[in-house]
């Protein structure tokens, strides 16, 4: 009996790690699918369900067809409006147009061969071309008259243009054009200085370093209004990103830093810059100008519980939350699909509502009646389907767990948005941007970095040119009355002549603060 329990132990032991085995393979097999995945798959994260009652339930408006015309009827007849012109498309007739007469054939060509008579004109042929002038630089001098005093007083001379920076004898127009080629077109300073040699303009990068910071020291109040609208608006997405600063206690070496992003719901944009990633410095920011309302982000480590002790509000993200059961579907984890279903339908409900022009009410009554059941039915699937392992499925469960009061308020706050994604689309042109330029020089470039972008950054959420606000910022900023400062933010802003030029031929408003 004794010899006859032994081997029935050691099968029963062979057959557990026999499991843990197979267990161990098959999380060896999602990790080498993810890698896969992140190797060589489309970065779209886009995941087209195949529920087929979820279409139906937000199914869009079909607008049906007109009625058969008898000539809508005849196939042999062709409707010339459905029909899309083919070939090149018309240039933009807001360009300037510079009319070229071709000059016409020589007499000789002009004669009949057949007839011995002249031809005679029958049409003018016409064709537009797309061309470019190369940038034209030129020099303004500026003259005025002193006036002395034979008793040797103090001159007196009319003071010289705000437009002109004096101590680098620059224009606005060249301070404009370097910061929007810097921070809007993420060209490095080296770039910028060959492209003006082509075209005989010699302005060292540590010139256009200097034009920088004189530019900064200008914009300063504005940033500082942009801030403080913001943090008073009740209602800021916070987001951070990593970039390298050089280190000047280790010449050549770097070390990271970060930029934080505030943004208002309007759309406004404001850039703090850090000498690294801690919660500390933003906690600070929001204490100092006393916040009080809906703080959303990513939840990262930290961001849970900064600014003033009870007068924020927390607000998750659910595109993070989707995005660990998207590589987990990605790796065939058959369970993570209808979480994936799950929050597909919740953003689904709140496009409908923004397509539509819902209001804020009727937008919560949609996702009280869909978008919170579906919720609180995520949840109860993930306290039944926990795992220890350390998969991508067990980690959005874990997420959605650990942060579900912050995640739901996204659904039972009527103004909250479901995603922290406008402060990282707000981030995005900034980490272009460093792939070009690689670095922040010295760490006191970082405020100038993040107060220079911040303009730019609300120049093209505002939908106006960043380079003709910026020649106008300059010349009126010196003299402008402090009270009056935000009739220059990029969402107000005007020239002093004229409409404000833009960017986009959309019809349409932009939205921004005021608006």
């Amino acid at each position: 009996m004794i010899a006859a329990a032994a081997p029935a132990e050691e099968v029963g032991l062979l057959k557990k790690e026999n499991e843990e085995l197979r267990e161990l393979n098959r999380l060896l097999e999602l990790k080498v699918e993810k890698l896969e995945w992140q190797l060589w798959s489309p970065k779209s994260e886009r995941h087209v369900s195949d529920d087929k009652r979820q279409q139906k339930l937000f199914a869009e408006p079909v607008i049906e067809p007109a009625p058969a015309t008898p000539e809508a009827s005849n196939p042999s007849h062709k409707t010339q409006t459905s029909r899309i012109p083919k070939g090149p498309k018309p240039l933009d007739p807001s360009l300037p147009r510079q009319r070229i007469q071709v000059p016409d054939p020589d007499l000789k060509e002009l004669m009949c061969p057949e007839s011995g008579r002249p031809r005679q004109p029958a049409f003018v042929e016409r064709i537009e071309v797309l061309a470019r002038k190369a940038a034209e630089y030129y020099v303004k001098v500026y003259e005025r008259t002193v006036f002395t005093s034979p008793l040797k007083t103090a001159p007196v001379y009319s003071p010289r243009p705000d437009e002109v920076l004096p101590r680098s004898r620059t224009h606005a127009s060249v301070v404009a054009h370097i910061a929007c080629a810097h921070f809007a077109d993420h060209q490095p300073y080296f770039r910028i200085e060959g492209q003006l040699a082509r075209v005989g303009v010699r302005l060292p990068r540590n010139c256009q370093v200097s034009l920088m910071r004189q530019l900064d020291e200008r914009v300063v109040p504005l940033v500082r209004h942009l801030k403080m609208e913001i943090l008073g608006s009740g209602y800021v997405q916070l987001d951070a990103t990593a970039i390298n600063v050089a280190d000047p206690a280790r010449p050549g070496r770097l070390r990271e830093a970060s930029l934080w992003v505030y943004r208002s719901q309007a759309g406004a944009v404001w850039f703090d810059y850090q000498p690294n990633k801690s919660p500390k410095g933003p906690g600070r920011i929001l204490s100092e100008a006393k916040y009080r309302g809906l703080l959303q982000t990513d939840a990262a480590v930290g961001l849970g519980n900064i600014g003033p002790p009870r007068q924020i509000v927390s607000l998750g993200c659910h595109a993070h939350l989707r995005r660990p059961f998207f590589h987990s579907f990605k790796g065939r984890e058959k369970k993570a699909v209808r979480y994936l279903k799950a929050i597909n339908r919740m953003f689904r409900v709140d496009r409908l509502a923004k397509r539509f022009s819902l209001s804020m009410k009727k937008r919560q009554k949609l996702r009280e009646k869909h978008s919170l059941p579906l919720f609180r039915e995520m949840l109860v699937w993930a306290k039944q389907e926990m795992t220890t392992p350390k998969t991508d499925l067990a980690n959005g469960m874990h997420y959605l767990l650990a942060h579900q009061v912050a995640l739901e308020r996204c659904l039972s706050v009527p103004e909250a948005e479901l995603s922290n994604n406008g402060a990282e689309n707000a981030v995005r042109p900034l980490k272009l941007g460093a792939k070009n330029w690689l670095a922040i020089g010295h760490p006191s470039a970082g405020p100038r970095l993040a107060n220079l972008f911040t303009l730019v950054e609300n120049c093209r959420h505002a939908e106006i040119d960043p380079e003709a606000c910026l020649i106008d910022l300059i010349a009126r900023l010196p003299d402008h009355p402090a009270k009056d400062i935000a009739a220059l933010s990029p969402w107000r802003w005007k020239p002093e002549s004229g409409p404000a030029v833009s960017i986009t031929s959309a019809v349409g408003s932009s939205r921004g603060p005021g608006r």
